[in-house]
């Protein structure tokens, strides 16, 4: 295999990145339950629909003084050689595909520690930025390693889970432990993958099968003789990134100011343009999250809902106490008029 694909997060102003082949799933972080005679680093446990997870803190893992957790963290479930671990991440940014000639080998500064408890795998230059690669199967056996330094300043042990949290953030933090125990009875049935985006103040999911990743919008070039809706090419990893603003499809109002992210997708395009299959962009304001829907709970789409935002709504699901449309992405980027094949 010649490349492999990362998921990209940002933990205390640095930026890491995992195997996502071996990520779950990803979800706001939830109250954690305290266990007994565990490394001062696994902070405690949570239910994910009836499979209990061990969360760890790689802030406290690499040495540094414990931080105050807060309600914009989310964790990283891992799963490997049928080992959960969840990882506790300010910001999941990203997931890329990178070429393995662009990793580097980390440098070794000592001989002492085990091998087993170094848990950086790589460096990797992804744009501008430096990433180091972790290691995601010794992550998922990091419960059964030994703490780097007995003398090292550990957290006071708490029996309540951030107990620096307000009342709001802790009814929070529980709320959405409830939310994610769920009983094993309950995970049986077929479940939608989808990701969780927002446009113009209002969220949307997108089924995980039609995305191919997510990126960063930076240096967009406009396309003459374009309409609208192309808002430009981009590159993405030396190949060029048509990328689409969806408002205009939905009736969502324009932005001026042109950011956020990118959803990649590829769309099969007619035989009779010649293009075959390629990869396009749909511009989002942000990607919220990763959810897996119990597909009784997407309800039909109510009909002004439809009549607003078309025929490529597929329902509406729950999601933060607030209602998320679900788009059918394939059929939305399928639109003859979004295609453009016009020699310039």
């Amino acid at each position: 295999m010649d490349s492999q694909v990362l998921l990209i997060f940002d933990l205390d102003g640095a930026r890491f990145g995992l195997d996502a082949t071996q990520v779950r799933e990803s979800v706001w972080l939830p109250e954690l339950t305290p266990v007994e005679e565990a490394p001062p680093w696994v902070i405690g446990l949570f239910s994910l629909r009836g499979r209990i997870v061990p969360v760890a803190d790689l802030h406290l893992r690499f040495g540094h003084p414990a931080r105050r957790y807060t309600p914009s963290d989310q964790v990283v479930v891992l799963e490997t050689d049928h080992l959960v671990m969840g990882l506790i991440v300010n910001e999941i940014r990203e997931v890329i595909e990178i070429l393995n000639e662009a990793i580097q080998l980390p440098p070794q500064f000592d001989t002492v520690t085990p091998g087993s408890a170094h848990l950086v795998a790589g460096e990797a230059r992804v744009g501008d930025d430096l990433v180091t690669l972790l290691d995601v199967v010794r992550l998922t056996h990091l419960a059964d390693m030994p703490a780097l330094s007995e003398t090292a300043e550990q957290p006071t042990p708490s029996t309540h889970f951030c107990p620096e949290a307000t009342p709001e953030e802790r009814a929070l933090f529980h709320a959405r432990a409830m939310a994610l125990r769920q009983a094993a009875v309950e995970e049986e049935g077929t479940r939608l993958g989808l990701a969780v985006v927002e446009l113009g103040g209002e969220y949307f999911g997108l089924e995980l099968a039609a995305v191919q990743e997510f990126c960063n919008i930076a240096q967009l070039s406009p396309i003459p003789c374009c309409p609208p809706h192309i808002l430009g090419a981009m590159s993405l990893r030396g190949d060029l990134l048509t990328l689409i603003d969806p408002r205009a499809a939905l009736n969502l109002s324009p932005v001026a100011k042109r950011g956020g992210k990118a959803v990649v997708a590829r769309v099969s395009t007619s035989l009779s343009t010649g293009l075959g299959e390629q990869a396009v962009g749909l511009a989002v304001d942000a990607v919220h999250d990763v959810v897996y829907l119990q597909v009784e709970k997407l309800q039909p789409p109510p009909p002004a809902l439809r009549e607003r935002c078309g025929a490529e709504i597929t329902g509406t699901a729950p999601y933060a106490g607030r209602m998320m449309t679900v788009l059918d992405l394939p059929a939305l980027l399928a639109r003859e008029e979004w295609l453009v094949n016009e020699n310039v």
